[in-house]
């Protein structure tokens, strides 16, 4: 980026263990951007005006759209400390997730196929294993700058990098201050479906790693498991003035009504993974949704009511929504727009209180960033994939060259910065790949750099190093896109039209139509679709888009106020779910307003009423 960012230094670890790894690199201060209010929600509440409280909360209330390290430099550069981190980052295992785009007509018509066609893909889960273990150690360290003291944090992973970040965080927070780890077994009630079929000992548990950040004065509020009817009738069997009572093993009488429970162990059985409850009313369709039970268990457990909870990998906003109705304050975080999209959505429904703030990093994204780099690459003429020329995981894929040949390509990532040990890192894999590969140049590609980091400084170290006699070509997102970065971001359009309607208890009353909506990227979706050669065998499978277009929608907002930050009539809002369209004509008091209409894969136009026709 060409202007100068403020920084915070992170704090060094504080354990004696440490996991070393080839191509560990030490971590980057956390960078301060400017922020912008994109939105205010503030729902009404039923009967009741706003009070200083609510306001207040509201105040502590974010959903940030940007990356963890910025949303931490964000809240430090205010006080704002957290008392409780629930975080369920990627988990390095290997593969991308993704949604299926469902037209919204009334049925549940399916755009089934690859990637490409019918889903959209939430967030990319392919590491090279160095390269997360970097990523997140940064950000670990940057959460921890954010932590009250008296505040514990729960890092939810599984088998695929668990065992490595028990160790990072082990010298992160210290090996004193770990707490426990949480076995949280996700197939116990149900191991009939697929996983039963492996040939193998069945997986059936997520590692939830707890960590306090100092030893004095961390919050934890035992839980309980409710008596089940079977031990109660066992167990329960004396009665005095009514009360059914029983004699413990240390010979106490304990009335029923006193007993709260079976202690929690660091064994959760009793709470059901979403891989067997799709149907459940909490469920957004969100592909790695956690259940609700799980952090209200965290939270009760390790927070206090009117306490600030924290999740920095929001997702669907499991946790600020349960944050919410236990009494907490909440800060959600996301790079994805689909998670930013469908938190928003649930906490209004919630009748929560907050502000979403845009982190302006210079990056614009399309989506989330796997998104971005899958559309990228798709506008390069002649681009391969790492698989079709056979390059290991470091690559990105290749660029042709003159004579058929391909040059290598190392893209550093939508949201790293690249700087001298980035550059190392790079051209020690470059002099592997020359011995195994052949390659005459190769392309390191960057989105954002230091400023010490140019071509002269690459080319001096590949001198220096004396080990290869390929060309290393230093570029930049930019100048590989050139015009074509436009194409990126190709708007949808909507024909909106505006009738004063005669109405005799109301003065003014305005009947609103989206006679026509058109996205261009869902138009092209559509035609690839139909392309398919299975689906051109089954004509009657092909999918057909009404002249109106309404079906592409999956939501509608209006704001009356007009003002600078987009404020949701919550109550006008209408929203399209699978098995249901939207309305498509409403009824406003005003002829002044701002339309925002969201199609199925989460892209949103602004329509504002002076640029609608009148009828």
């Amino acid at each position: 980026m060409a202007n100068k960012v403020k920084t915070y230094n992170l704090s060094p670890a504080r354990g004696q263990a440490l996991l070393n790894y080839q191509g560990r690199r030490m971590p980057k201060p956390m960078p301060l951007y400017e922020t912008e209010l994109l939105e205010r929600v503030r729902p009404k509440a039923a009967g009741k005006k706003a009070t200083a409280k609510t306001a207040a909360d509201a105040a502590e209330n974010l959903l940030l759209h940007g990356d963890c390290l910025a949303a931490c430099a964000y809240l430090k550069s205010r006080n704002i400390q957290i008392d409780l981190v629930y975080i369920d980052p990627p988990f390095a295992s290997g593969a991308n997730y993704a949604k299926k785009i469902y037209l919204r007509n009334g049925g549940q018509t399916a755009m089934e196929g690859a990637t490409t066609i019918g889903e959209e893909v939430m967030y990319g889960d392919i590491w090279q294993k160095e390269d997360y273990l970097n990523w997140l150690y940064e950000r670990l360290l940057a959460i921890r700058e954010v932590m009250s003291d008296t505040a514990s944090i729960y890092v939810h992973l599984d088998w695929h990098i668990g065992h490595y970040v028990k160790v990072m965080m082990d010298e992160i927070f210290g090996e004193e201050n770990f707490v426990n780890e949480i076995t949280w077994d996700t197939a116990s009630l149900n191991v009939a479906g697929f996983k039963g079929q492996a040939d193998k000992w069945i997986y059936a548990t997520g590692n939830i790693f707890y960590y306090r950040k100092n030893s004095d004065g961390y919050i934890f509020n035992k839980q309980y498991i409710p008596r089940s009817e079977e031990f109660i009738k066992k167990h329960y069997t004396n009665f005095e003035n009514g009360e059914p009572y029983r004699i413990t093993r240390q010979g106490n009488k304990l009335y029923l009504k006193d007993d709260k429970g079976e202690p929690v162990t660091d064994i959760w059985k009793d709470i059901l993974s979403f891989n067997y409850a799709k149907a459940a009313a909490e469920s957004v369709n969100y592909t790695t949704q956690k259940p609700e039970a799980l952090l209200e268990r965290i939270i009760k457990a390790s927070s206090d009511a009117g306490m600030l909870v924290a999740d920095f990998f929001q997702g669907s906003g499991t946790t600020a929504k349960v944050a919410h109705a236990l009494g907490r304050n909440f800060i959600a975080c996301d790079v994805g727009l689909n998670a930013l999209q469908t938190s928003r959505d649930r906490l209004a429904k919630a009748g929560a209180h907050f502000e979403v703030l845009k982190i302006n990093d210079g990056l614009r994204l399309f989506r989330n960033p796997v998104q971005t780099e899958d559309k990228i690459f798709s506008l390069l003429d002649g681009f391969k994939s790492r698989a079709e020329l056979e390059l290991g995981e470091f690559w990105y894929g290749g660029m042709p060259l003159a004579g058929g040949s391909y040059a290598p390509v190392r893209f550093t990532g939508m949201q790293k910065t690249l700087d001298k040990a980035g550059v190392d890192y790079c051209l020690e894999e470059i002099y592997a790949l020359e011995e195994h590969h052949g390659a005459r140049e190769v392309i390191i590609l960057y989105a954002h750099k230091t400023d010490d980091i140019h071509q002269a400084y690459v080319d001096k170290a590949v001198r220096a190093a004396g080990k290869t006699e390929c060309t290393v070509r230093l570029l930049s997102l930019d100048e590989l896109l050139g015009a074509k970065r436009d194409m990126l971001f190709g708007e949808d359009n909507a024909r909106v039209v505006i009738a004063k309607q005669a109405d005799a208890k109301q003065a003014d009353v305005y009947e609103v139509t989206i006679a026509e909506f058109h996205s261009p990227y869902l138009a092209a979706k559509i035609d690839d679709f139909n392309a398919n050669k299975t689906v051109l065998d089954a004509p009657d499978k092909q999918v057909k888009i009404s002249e109106r277009g309404l079906e592409l929608i999956e939501a509608v907002q209006f704001d009356l106020r007009g003002e600078k930050v987009w404020r949701s009539e919550l109550e006008l809002e209408d929203k399209a779910s699978p098995k249901s369209a939207i309305k498509g004509v409403y009824k406003l008091p005003t002829d002044k307003f701002k339309m925002k209409i969201r199609n199925i894969a989460g892209d949103e136009v602004v329509v504002d009423s002076e640029a609608m026709e009148t009828a």
